[in-house]
């Protein structure tokens, strides 16, 4: 008949248990390492998100500061006569301005977004997956020497403009912005 063999240490192989604790340390090390892989994956993804707020806010900026620093005939504010100078060192939502090529152009802020008006058409200049929540524009010598007082008018035009707001919808990814520039007007006001 058959015939056990006794039990001896040099028989290879692995226990169960030895098993279960190897697969539980291979199960918490990977748990570990894909928490890792995650952060990196959302750090990713943020970066992403602020390198596209970034060169949209930049072409947007390019585009409006070229327009401002050719432009004249500033207006600051929605009231009044828009196609008459008007500054506004308190600050205003609004500024329009007559461009190099003759059109009336207004910048505002309309549903969070930065909008350029031509001629009564709108345009929206910043992507919807920007959020704009402040927009102010100072603007200080507006008047054309000529026209105003030359003891009172005696700088050339500037426009401080502030923008500030977020960009992405989850709190992971949010970025937030603030830019501040001052433009000063090309054309000699003279």
């Amino acid at each position: 008949m058959w015939k056990l063999k006794p039990y001896s240490s040099r028989q290879k192989g692995f226990t169960l248990i030895e098993l279960m604790v190897s697969i539980s340390l291979f199960s918490i090390v990977m748990l570990i390492s894909m928490g890792a892989i995650l952060t990196v994956v959302d750090s990713n993804r943020k970066s992403q998100a602020l390198r596209a707020v970034m060169d949209n806010l930049n072409f947007a900026l390019e585009g409006m500061t070229r327009n401002i620093r050719f432009g004249d005939n500033y207006h600051c504010g929605p009231s009044g006569n828009i196609s008459v100078p008007s500054d506004c060192p308190a600050g205003g939502s609004v500024l329009t301005l007559r461009t190099p090529d003759g059109n009336l152009t207004t910048y505002g802020l309309v549903n969070n977004r930065i909008v350029k008006t031509v001629n009564g058409t709108d345009y929206y200049v910043t992507s919807p997956d920007i959020t704009v929540q402040k927009m102010v524009f100072y603007v200080v010598g507006s008047y054309p020497f000529a026209i105003a007082n030359p003891s009172t008018d005696v700088f050339q035009p500037k426009v401080l403009l502030i923008i500030s707001g977020y960009s992405g919808n989850k709190p992971s990814i949010k970025s937030t912005f603030s830019l501040e520039t001052t433009l000063s007007q090309r054309k000699f006001d003279y």
